[in-house]
């Protein structure tokens, strides 16, 4: 069980002002263990250490839950966790407390190792990013986003974090370009057009597309990096999202009715926002009621993931997954806007969403509400 309090020693003036990912190391790790539910934080440092802190650490700690402390004297021998100020800590050591830290006498140190030093210069704060990146990386589901995607928004989501831009103007900054991909599907049909330029503006669209794809990522890797991910954040990523892909969507699917015409093209629209709206609504639910994030992500990870898994529809719907996702159909999306036929992606989204909206309605019905009671 992870103790109630804990004393940040300081390691030398010279250090306390290295920063990881935008956030000073100390600052870092005080916001760590006030998340993982740590009430009382003492800090113990120099003269020199403290006037660093005050000017420039303690305004970003404002918000805060822990009650913060300067220790004079000795470490009181307390039941606490007592750790170096510039020691690289996560939060999922903090979560699986003791298989990171060990009682020395009546307090409790870190167990160090590869993944927990303290940082001592500025390429051990290089080090400590890589380390940071990867993680994201390796708990990032999908071979298209681990293999290429995070290659791309990583790097990007390094140097945001320096800035300490808030996440959520990045989410909103996506959402933009996620507009701009519709505008540009729309203005491949417009009036008048050349066969290039209509090629072109098709192009552009699904190149935007797969961008909003790709750069998705950067607000939730910013988060994570700066320690700023909220339930609040979750939910405008999810708005945003929804947003780009409920209007790409439209606009693709206009082309294709201009393109096809008739009943059928009306009928298998139709079939595709039925599945888009009954998948949607099946995830929001559970979201809303037992789930503390705003991310669809979440009702994979907390929900389809602890169920029966000797059920064949909750396997299959576990093997099927990946191909809702936007990082495979934005991809997908691109390519066709290479043919010059995006519209053609229609027909195919429209059979893979109405099937996953019925799976997971069922999955539902037949589990949500026995996993409610259990919470």
């Amino acid at each position: 069980m992870l103790p109630q309090s804990a004393v940040i020693k300081g390691t030398s003036p010279q250090t306390i002002g290295l920063k990881v990912a935008g956030l000073f190391v100390i600052e870092r790790n005080i916001k760590l263990l006030s998340g993982a539910g740590v009430k009382k934080i003492s800090l113990l440092l120099s003269e020199d250490e403290k006037t660093f802190f005050y000017t420039k650490i303690a305004r970003h700690l404002e918000n805060i839950d822990a009650e913060i402390a300067i220790l004079e004297g000795k470490i009181p021998s307390d039941g606490s966790i007592v750790i170096p100020s510039t020691i690289l800590l996560q939060q999922y050591q903090l979560q699986n407390f003791n298989l990171y830290f060990k009682k020395n006498k009546k307090n409790y140190e870190p167990i160090f190792n590869d993944e927990m030093f303290i940082i001592n210069s500025k390429h051990d704060c290089q080090k400590a990013e890589k380390i940071l990146s990867d993680y994201i990386i390796k708990n990032t589901g999908g071979f298209i986003a681990q293999k290429i995607n995070k290659r791309i928004s990583i790097p990007i989501s390094r140097k945001l974090a320096n800035t300490r831009i808030h996440p959520n103007y990045l989410t909103i900054f996506n959402m933009l370009i996620g507009l701009a991909s519709s505008l540009f599907i729309l203005l491949s049909v417009k009036e008048g057009n050349s066969q290039l330029s209509a090629y072109l503006f098709m192009l552009m669209g699904g190149f935007l597309f797969q961008a909003a794809s790709v750069l998705d990522g950067v607000d939730g890797e910013v988060a994570k990096f700066t320690l700023k991910v909220s339930k609040i954040g979750g939910w405008l990523d999810t708005i945003s999202d929804n947003t780009t892909l409920l209007l790409f969507l439209i606009s693709t699917s206009y082309v294709f009715y201009r393109f096809m015409g008739g009943l059928a093209s009306i009928i298998t629209i139709a079939v595709l926002f039925t599945g888009l709206a009954l998948m949607l609504a099946n995830i929001i639910s559970y979201l809303s009621k037992y789930s503390q994030s705003g991310s669809l992500v979440a009702y994979d990870k907390e929900f389809l993931q602890k169920l029966p898994q000797n059920d064949k529809l909750v396997s299959f719907s576990l093997k099927m997954k990946y191909i809702t996702k936007k990082e495979l159909f934005s991809l997908f999306f691109f390519l066709f806007a290479f043919t010059g036929k995006i519209y053609y992606i229609i027909p195919l989204a429209a059979i893979i969403l109405v099937a996953a909206g019925i799976i997971l309605s069922i999955i539902n019905m037949k589990y949500l509400k026995k996993f409610g009671e259990m919470q």
